[in-house]
């Protein structure tokens, strides 16, 4: 099998627009700009993995793009602090105003007394948390906790105002866009600390929020901050519609943008330049802009396309995976990681499989568990008539075929295919679907999935065969024999790997003449397993007896085992014993 790179897509946010966002991202950038309205908060809504923080991106990259504009990142959730989250993010924009204008004098020194009032702020929680108590004396703490006015530069009471001028003063400045993101994965304490921050103290015109996230997880913060109460969800739901005046859910990914989107991530494999990408990214939109489907059709107009069989992969696995996984980004790209893991790992065990059937299979496994224990734990040589019946009755429609003999002979409609015993019902789509695996040489890499996932094996050997083989290399020699006999019996594939299990097993014994007895016996009864035992004496070349040699110059195949008595005949440096042995048996 030919090396292939490994493949891993990071859960990174795309700096291009792969799904089709621009159709949301557009609406936002016109609200944020809209005069005479704000402050704004606009809430991107999607479930995990919706591409969220994509959006904000693309936002950024937009935004960034109008001098009139300052764009402010944030991320409460990597807060070091999560006892002052709204200090944190109270800092965080006023370290970036000042990065923007740190030549204004005017701008500094609004920024100097905002920074004074949020320190004192500061103190006085953790004082209020006992922090410091150590290191204060008593007339100190009544100072602090006195009230004050809002005129006074310890209070936060006047935060609000002076913030409003800051924003009022910023020079050349239409807006200060602050764009929220990960806030559905901040505690709920962190959630509300947020939100206060922003509605009670940074909320002021010419200030536009964008927060990204699960609307539904943020909610449920809101109200498991609040207590089990009955009016804890009523709460919630009112407190987050009067922090976010404009909610924008993201569209799920129907089949067509989902197959754009696999096939875009799958076209990372065959190397284009970040101008190539960008451009495949386009063509894809202008097509879904102009209705035309499939929107990664039409690519001869190029200079560059990704290869027949990267599009052809993408059109599978959109065809394979469930609606659900299909819908979220971030769950494509989880199962593309998976698909990329098991191909390296094949081609490092030398497992030979076609893309396309090792992207089937690892469907079964993903969606339907059950059935591809069955398929692993069928022995190797039925697993082909196993296959060959589940797609029969996969494609099969279920209405008799008509007869095609005279009509003078009265004949029966074939019975439909049946589904095969241990597959389950939901599995005809998979099974239906291309490529057709009856004929591909699934064993090995069947046999390696199976081991990753922890799960019997067809190629391992049956709890009959393991108590055979044991009777195989035991001390009773009638029982011995029966074994022998039973094995022999097998289908080859399983004899073969009966025998490898004896092989295995008599590594244990001390003295290796049971083990070459028994197995040259074996393989006069089945040839095609003396490559077995002459595999088994070049491992244990220096270990070999007189009596193996015995055995071997006795056997109906003796002249399979020839080179090897010339081999070690020749071989001075060998037990004297066995290579009287050797030169015994070539002269015979």
């Amino acid at each position: 099998m030919s090396a292939s790179p490994f493949r891993i897509w990071d859960d990174n946010p795309s700096p291009i627009d792969l799904l089709g966002f621009d159709a949301v991202v557009q609406p936002v950038l016109q609200a944020s700009r809209t005069p005479d309205i704000g402050p704004l908060a606009i809430g991107v809504h999607s479930p995990w993995g919706g591409g969220k923080s994509t959006v904000l991106n693309l936002l950024e990259n937009a935004l960034r793009e109008d001098a009139k504009v300052l764009v402010v990142r944030s991320d409460p959730w990597q807060y070091d602090n999560h006892h002052d989250v709204r200090g944190d993010l109270i800092a965080e924009i006023l370290d970036q105003v000042a990065a923007a204008f740190k030549e204004d004098a005017t701008v500094k020194a609004k920024l100097n007394d905002l920074r004074k009032r949020l320190s004192w702020g500061r103190i006085g929680m953790a004082l209020g948390k006992g922090a410091l108590l150590m290191q204060w004396n008593p007339e100190e703490l009544v100072d602090a906790f006195s009230p004050r006015g809002r005129a006074d530069d310890r209070s936060m009471a006047g935060f609000k105002k002076e913030f409003a001028e800051l924003v009022d003063a910023l020079p050349d400045v239409d807006r200060v866009v602050v764009l929220v993101d990960d806030l559905d994965r901040c505690i709920p304490a962190a959630v509300m600390a947020t939100l206060e921050g922003i509605k009670l103290f940074l909320a002021v015109p010419r200030m536009v929020f964008v927060i990204a996230a699960d609307q539904d997880m943020v909610r449920e913060s809101i109200a498991a901050s609040l207590g089990e109460t009955n009016r804890s969800a009523a709460f919630a739901l009112r407190y987050l519609e009067k922090i976010v005046q404009l909610p924008v859910a993201l569209p799920r990914l129907g089949p067509l943008d989902a197959e754009a989107y696999i096939g875009m991530l799958l076209a990372a494999e065959d190397d284009p330049t970040p101008a190539q990408a960008l451009a495949l990214a386009e063509h894809c939109g202008q097509r879904r802009d102009a209705g035309l489907t499939p929107f990664l059709g039409g690519l001869d107009t190029l200079d560059w396309k990704p290869s027949a069989p990267t599009l052809a992969l993408a059109a599978q696995l959109t065809d394979g995976l469930s609606a659900d996984r299909l819908a979220n980004p971030r769950q494509v790209k989880r199962f593309l990681n998976a698909y990329g893991v098991r191909r390296a790992l094949a081609t490092a065990r030398s497992v030979p499989i076609p893309p396309a059937a090792l992207m089937k299979l690892l469907l079964l496994e993903d969606l339907h568990g059950t059935s591809f224990q069955t398929l692993a734990a069928t022995p190797r040589p039925e697993r082909g008539a196993l296959l060959t019946a589940w797609e029969a009755w996969a494609k099969a429609t279920g209405k008799p075929t008509a007869p095609t003999v005279k009509k003078s002979t009265p004949s029966k409609p074939a019975a439909p295919p049946k589904l095969p015993a241990g597959i389950a019902e939901d599995t005809r789509h998979w099974a239906a679907s291309e490529p057709s695996l009856a004929d591909v040489d699934l064993a090995s890499y069947i046999d390696l999935a199976a081991s990753l996932l922890n799960v019997r094996s067809g190629a391992q050997a049956s709890d009959a065969t393991i108590r055979l083989v044991g009777d195989l290399l035991g001390p009773n020699d009638s029982v011995r024999e029966a074994a022998a006999v039973t094995l022999s019996e097998l289908a080859e594939p399983e004899q073969r790997a009966a025998m490898e299990l004896a092989i295995l097993q008599g590594r244990k014994l001390e003295d290796l003449d049971r083990l070459f007895e028994v197995v040259i016996t074996w393989a006069d009864r089945t040839p095609a397993l003396v490559d077995l035992v002459l595999a088994a004496a070049e491992e244990h070349y220096d270990r070999l007896t007189p009596g193996a040699l015995v055995n071997m110059s006795q056997a109906q195949q003796v002249d399979s085992y020839r080179p090897l008595a010339e081999r070690i005949a020749a071989d001075t440096g060998h037990d004297d014993m066995v290579q009287t042995a050797a030169t015994m048996f070539l002269e015979d």
